[in-house]
């Protein structure tokens, strides 16, 4: 197991100690995202290390999720989710390199903020991009 992939658990099990577990999934979705949106913008700036390196923080959140999921007590809904990690996953480690690779990176965030503000329904965390004022 990579080092990324072992931070990436370790920092899930540390956000299900501090805060309730659907807070947590969304906190590693926001997680994701900004991993995702950093390697656009490092690919934008021709700094390819940067964006290797982002692209795999998000993956192995992604993975950390994926390995979470209960299969047996999640039914379809986690199998639909399963799917989803394995996509995202194989979507961004695919983008590297691509001439069209921080616009890809920029869709996958996009495509993650919806699952994001999903799960952000069951908290009470926002969506992502709403004012704070606008909440109350």
């Amino acid at each position: 197991m990579s080092v990324m992939m072992n931070q990436a658990i370790s920092a899930y099990r540390k956000a299900t100690t501090t805060v309730p577990p659907v807070t947590a999934v969304v906190l590693l979705y926001d997680e994701a995202i900004n991993a995702a949106q950093r390697a656009a913008d490092a690919t934008e700036n021709k700094y390819y290390e940067e964006a290797q390196v982002q692209m795999l923080r998000a993956v192995s959140i992604l993975r950390g999720l994926r390995q979470a999921l209960d299969l047996d007590a999640g039914g379809n809904i986690a199998r639909q989710l399963l799917d989803t990690y394995s996509s995202v996953i194989r979507a961004l480690t695919q983008t590297v390199g691509k001439p069209d690779a921080a616009e890809r990176f920029h869709r996958l965030g996009e495509g993650l903020i919806e699952l994001r503000d999903a799960w952000a329904t069951m908290t009470t965390l926002l969506p992502r991009g709403t004012p704070a004022e606008a909440a109350e």
